[in-house]
């Protein structure tokens, strides 16, 4: 019987999770071929294929952990979304879970990269929304998803192909409206090559009016969270004093607390782009005493920097 294995995951924390079959992931690979974003994923769709196992022997579990929503964050400090603030937490308790499902005794599949939202939404754990989110009716799109791969027959319960075709939300067209960049459209979802998270990662390919649409974001965008309806329920968590405290823009700007930062994201952005997005905050704050630790970046070597603290020195001085 499989059902200690939900046990377990609800013991660590897991809010939900429940079985699917391993068969390939079709639906969600046409769909990905149709986006902007598809030529840059690299999650194959076939559990077969990463694993090496015969199709009718796999089951992959899925669940949801939660991403609550957080207090906003004080004026003089950068922000962090909430997903980028479990990350370690998450990765933590996704190993925990693989580590008890195999001292139960079940082979359990390393190192695959499969589409964890096609998998939740085929267990039932939620729909698809626009800005590109699973919605859980029970707690929101504040989640992470994990899954464990096992060699074992599915369960009788276990969920198949047939449920793979996403229900999308009802569309109120309040993530649309939100959106600082316009990533969000009611014909096409998320794209998510103009989405602010993107442009964090990849700040070359930012076009130069989207950095005062940056805020004082330094990793992640929740803007499309926070107004959508099935969050509405969600109680805001304080945020902890010692990640307010490594948010000084200063400290980003100069020597940035990576000890602290990497506490709750073991998957922090590099320094350059730490001091990038610092310098963006700086600017769009009107943070003028930290222009002589944002000149000096004009002459660095990495371009997108360079480009940012030239722009953010101009519109400190009321030149733009």
């Amino acid at each position: 019987m499989q059902s200690n294995i939900r046990e377990s995951a609800l013991r660590l924390g897991y809010l939900d999770a429940r079985p699917v079959t391993g068969q390939p992931f079709e639906a969600w690979a046409a769909r990905l071929k149709s986006l902007p974003l598809g030529q840059y994923m690299e999650f194959e769709h076939d559990p077969a294929k990463v694993t090496g196992w015969p199709g009718d022997e796999i089951t992959i579990w899925v669940a949801l952990a939660p991403t609550p929503p957080l207090d906003e964050w004080p004026q003089d400090r950068g922000e962090m979304a909430a997903h980028y603030m479990t990350v370690t937490t998450d990765s933590k308790r996704r190993e925990a879970w693989k580590q008890a499902v195999t001292e139960m005794g079940y082979e359990v599949a390393k190192d695959v990269h499969l589409p964890e939202r096609a998998a939740a939404v085929r267990a039932g754990l939620g729909i698809g929304g626009l800005n590109g989110l699973l919605i859980s009716p029970e707690y929101g799109s504040f989640t992470s998803i994990s899954i464990v791969v096992i060699r074992a027959k599915p369960p009788t319960d276990a969920r198949g192909q047939e449920h793979d075709i996403v229900t999308l939300c009802e569309q109120c067209g309040k993530c649309v409206a939100v959106c600082p960049s316009r990533a969000i459209s009611a014909d096409n979802g998320i794209d998510a090559l103009r989405c602010l998270c993107n442009s964090i990662y990849r700040p070359e390919y930012m076009p130069e009016t989207d950095y005062d649409k940056m805020g004082k974001r330094i990793q992640g965008c929740d803007s499309c969270q926070m107004v959508c309806p099935h969050n509405s329920h969600l109680e805001l968590q304080t945020l902890p004093t010692d990640i307010v405290e490594s948010m000084a823009l200063a400290d980003l700007l100069n020597e940035p607390d990576i000890e602290t930062i990497s506490k709750y994201c073991r998957t922090h952005l590099s320094l350059t782009r730490l001091k990038t997005q610092a310098i963006l905050a700086a600017a769009n704050t009107n943070r003028q005493d930290l222009l002589p630790l944002i000149v000096p970046h004009k002459d660095s070597n990495d371009q997108p920097l360079a480009a940012i603290a030239t722009w953010a020195e101009k519109r400190l001085a009321g030149m733009l």
